[in-house]
């Protein structure tokens, strides 16, 4: 993924958001349809003078947009290229902060969370993330862990997140043994492909990628909302 197409996820999603078409953001910020279009499709590298117009005009601010782009970025670029040095931890003190602070606080929770995805740096990021807005995080780095882990804890776990691909045992595999155990389970996966093509059922919660840090806060609190079948966690 390059810095352009994460950018342009940013602003999508935050067009979106606001109710705004391409029109109307490019009125509000003095910038042609035609560049705000290829800036979301991932065509267009953003200036800093265009940054700040956006910012603007999508009532956010232009640290805030640059941190999500960057957010996406890391967690959707394979480990190798990160290792190479393609990308570097992100900063996620001030990450948190800046989201917290454009009102994001209200995704917070205190439930137990277990993440499992085979990149060390992946569940690292995302347990930083989640234990940010008050989260508790157990980590698993293959199904075959994660139901190990899941035997363990499933008294105080309120959520599995898990990646799709993993070796040893994978994630769909997981799923329908973590069902098994306990069908009230909620699990929310991290996958590229479509529900679809996984031959998913109706008890099936993913978060497509890319996905942006709002996208996941948000898409875990409404899994964690949602009532739980036969009145099991």
């Amino acid at each position: 993924m390059t810095i352009e197409e994460a950018f342009g996820i940013v602003i999508r999603r935050l067009r979106r958001e606001r109710n705004l078409s391409q029109e109307k953001l490019s009125t509000a910020s003095s910038l042609d349809r035609k560049f705000i279009s290829n800036l979301e499709g991932g065509k267009q590298q953003p200036s800093l003078v265009s940054v700040f117009a956006l910012a603007g005009a999508l009532n956010a601010t232009a640290s805030s947009l640059l941190y999500e782009a960057e957010f996406i970025l890391k967690i959707n670029t394979p480990e190798k290229l990160r290792n190479d040095g393609g990308c570097s931890k992100i900063d996620w003190i001030s990450s948190m902060e800046i989201m917290m602070n454009n009102g994001h606080n209200c995704y917070q929770g205190s439930e137990t969370i277990l993440i499992v995805d085979d990149e060390k740096q992946l569940r690292d990021m995302l347990s930083d993330f989640l234990v940010s807005y008050g989260y508790n995080v157990i980590l698993a780095e293959d199904g075959l862990d994660a139901l190990d882990k899941f035997r363990q804890n499933h008294q105080e776990i309120n959520l599995v997140v898990m990646d799709v691909v993993m070796p040893r045992k994978d994630g769909i595999t997981c799923f329908r043994e973590i069902k098994d155990l306990h069908p009230g389970t909620k699990v929310l996966f991290m996958s590229g492909y479509r529900p679809d093509h996984l031959h998913a059922d109706d008890d099936f919660r993913m978060i497509q990628k890319p996905f942006s840090p709002v996208e996941m806060i948000k898409a875990i609190r409404k899994v964690l909302e949602e009532p739980a079948p036969s009145g099991e966690k």
